[in-house]
Order: C-alpha cells, then structure tokens, then sequence
C-alpha cells in the first residue's frame, strides 16, 4: 500500500504473501459486488442497491450505477448490506493467537494490541504462514511502559524515572510499535517523556489511566486514552479524586470496585467534568471506551457481589456509557475496542457486543459503525487506504445479511468477510 505518513503499521509478513501475488498478475482477478447496500465507513447514509468493483486487492469503484468490466465475477448480494471491514483498536491477543482469526470471521479485519511483547505474536504469524490465511491485518503498541509495582508485570517494561521512559518508549518504537501505551502506575514526568517521545516520532500515544488526570495529559500532547475510565479522575472533586488515587497507589486492585464508586457518584455537569470538556473541545483526542469489559447488570452480578455492591456497578457503569456519549458530543473522536473478552459476549464476540453498547449510549448506528471503521482507521494513521470503501482503498469488508445501519444487533449477521480482495474462509475460522 502508498504509505503517505511515517506511522506505519505492523502488517504480517505471511499475510502480504498472496496479496503481493495478486498485484504481480498481468490481469488482476475482478469481482463485482451486486445490488447491495453499502456503508462506506464515512458516517454518510447507505448507497442503496449499489455495486462494488474489486480489482485485485483494492476497491476500483463503488456506486449506484459503476460499470462492470468485462469479464468480471459477479456476486449478487441482494438483501444483503456490505461495510469495511471492522476494525478493533484493543484487542489483547495475550495466549490464545486463534482468537484473532476468530473474530476475522466476525469480520475485523484489522486490529491493534495496545501493549504486549512483539513476541506474542509469533504464534499468530506461524498460523497464518502455515496455512497462507489474508489476514487479520496487525498493529502493535510493544509492550506497556508502567511505573514501578506495574499493574501487570508480564505485559509491561518498568520505567524508573523519565530517562527510563524515553529509552523504553524508543526502544518499542525501534522493535516495529505503530503506537505507544502508558500504563497507569507511570509518574506523570515520565508520562510526559512518553508522548515527547511519540510526538517527535509521529506516532500515536495512548493511556490507560487511573492516577493522572487525563487533561493535563491531553494538553502535553497526548493522543488518546484506553478505557472511559481513564477519565474518572477528570471528572471527580479534587478530594474524593485524591482519596482514590491514593487508595490505588497502594493496592491496584482497588481500582477494581473503586471506579465504580467514582462513577455512581461522579456529576457529569460539575465544574470539574466541564473543564475536561472544554479540553476535548480544543484537543479532539480519541477516545477507546471499551464498554464492554466494564459492563455490569444489577440483575445479574458477578459471583460473590452483594445486592448493595451490584447496585453500585450499575449505576457506576450507567455513568460510563452516559460520559461515552458526551465526550463524542464535545468533540472526542470515538473509536471501538472490543477488550477480547468480556463478561455478556462469547468467544470473539466482544467488538459486537461494544457496537451495541455504544448504541445503547446514544450513538446512531451509523456512528457506531463510523467509530468501527473510518474513526478507527484515522486513529491508526490508515485514512488513506483503511476503514473505508473507497477507489484505491484496501478491499476489506463485510457483507451482512441484516442491516447494522439500522439495527446494529445485526452486526451478528456476518455472512462473508473480505481482505485484501481475498475471501475469508468464515465458516473454518469460526471454529479457531
């Protein structure tokens, strides 16, 4: 693909394998998609009835009324709705690589793990080498730069002071990172580091936050942040902020019940959530909400919680959801993360189950599918070949039976999955 930026994504390198082969032959093999709706992740309505012309690996043209080549292989997808191929923004691959091929054929085509060792993946790449499999396309973060008592020490490096930070944020960077993490135990010196680091490399930085507020590190420079918790300090009284986070200097896993409580309390029209919105307003950073890890139901708690503490978890996550929609509102660009697993979502069902939160919070689900695709390709530095279905874009998409743009618990209707001009084996991938 034409790289126009110096953010370049980790891509594996078995994958590129047949698509380089196509893009050798003197005749690409072309495919028309017929008489289908289209989203083409740009947030517009759909192109009812439409047509997309595949050349080879990359979308040739997409319309109401576009020629077909002669010659072309023709597939009539009456009824059926076609999108980009989904892209998840916080995929954790931890040990178990066939996830990712899994939820390929829920079609995400794309995704990134915000902090793990690039020797994670290695397991992932022999699979897709052994059996010449397109795709999933891979990003990665390298593994989570923490401060010392890191939350989780397998998937993180320590940095003890700032000169620390900037070596180990370049040192991600030089093993093939696309994007960097701070880890919420980071001092804010060395958070600071971290985003120089990324700014002067061109890459984007992200955070996963507990003990920092998230403005004065918007306004360093950072990119975004991991998780709508992040913002919980942001939007808490300097007290009740002050108490928690000292509560979880001491033990991390106080964060556990604690952000809850923070939120359940928290006034999203207090002086404190306002002056966070004036930031976004300026600063426009994206937002990776993933709902759906945190979700919680009164009706049906986790083992061992109270009637009282479930209560709680609720109300905490009804804010999280409402301060999702609102941070959209002020300017935040959203994209989706599906958390791998999650506690109402089976196996590689996560990225669904956070479209349909997102929903649930308000957004349409055009914006829903927006924040799945041409958001989150924007995120990754791809708009300009990602996320969209566009002339000169990657052929990635999905064809549904159902209509996500009206009801996106049709997102569960994945009927063919697309990369690189390659068709998905769906049915064999739903077994991994």
């Amino acid at each position: 693909m034409t790289i126009r930026h110096r953010w370049v994504p980790v891509l594996l390198a078995a994958a590129c394998v047949p698509w380089a082969a196509a893009a050798r032959q003197a005749t690409p093999r072309v495919v028309v998609l017929d008489n289908v709706r289209i989203f083409d992740g740009t947030g517009a309505l759909p192109i009812e009835r439409g047509r997309i012309v595949v050349e080879g690996e990359r979308v040739r043209s997409v319309g109401a009324g576009v020629d077909v080549p002669e010659g072309a292989e023709r597939v009539d997808l009456s009824g059926r709705t076609v999108t980009p191929g989904l892209i998840d923004a916080h995929f954790h691959i931890e040990n178990d690589p066939a996830m990712a091929l899994r939820q390929l054929a829920h079609g995400v085509t794309s995704f990134r793990d915000p902090g793990q060792w690039e020797e994670k993946f290695e397991a992932l790449r022999d699979i897709i080498a052994r059996e010449q499999l397109p795709g999933p396309r891979i990003f990665t973060a390298g593994p989570h730069i923490d401060g010392e008592n890191p939350a989780y020490p397998a998937d993180a490096v320590v940095a003890r002071d700032a000169e620390e930070a900037r070596r180990l944020a370049e040192r991600n960077l030089d093993r093939g990172a696309s994007s960097l993490k701070i880890y919420f135990r980071l001092p804010l010196a060395s958070a600071r580091t971290v985003i120089d680091v990324c700014r002067a490399r061109r890459v984007p930085c992200t955070a996963h936050l507990e003990l920092l507020d998230a403005r004065e590190l918007f306004e360093a420079g950072l990119h975004g942040v991991e998780h709508i918790t992040s913002l919980g300090m942001s939007i808490t009284p300097r007290m009740a902020a002050e108490q928690y986070r000292q509560a979880v200097l001491r033990d991390n896993n106080a964060r556990r019940e604690g952000r809850y409580r923070l939120f359940a309390s928290a006034d999203l029209d207090g002086p404190e959530a306002r002056a966070l919105y004036a930031t976004l307003r300026e600063r426009r950073p994206w937002i990776d909400p993933t709902l759906a890890v945190f979700e919680r139901r009164a009706d049906r708690p986790p083992a061992g919680v109270t009637p009282e503490l479930a209560e709680v978890y609720a109300a905490g996550f009804a804010k999280m959801r409402q301060l999702t929609r609102r941070v959209a509102l002020e300017g935040a660009r959203v994209v989706l993360g599906g958390h791998t697993e999650v506690p109402f979502a089976g196996r590689g069902e996560a990225p669904w189950r956070e479209l349909e939160l997102l929903v649930d919070a308000g957004f349409t689900p055009l914006e829903a599918l927006t924040a799945a695709t041409g958001t989150a390709a924007a995120f990754l530095c791809q708009s300009d070949s990602l996320g969209s279905l566009r002339p000169g874009f990657m052929a990635d998409l999905v064809v549904f039976r159902g209509d996500p743009t009206t009801r996106i618990a049709d997102v569960r209707t994945v009927e063919r999955v697309m990369v690189g001009g390659t068709w998905v084996d769906v049915e064999r991938f739903r077994t991994y």
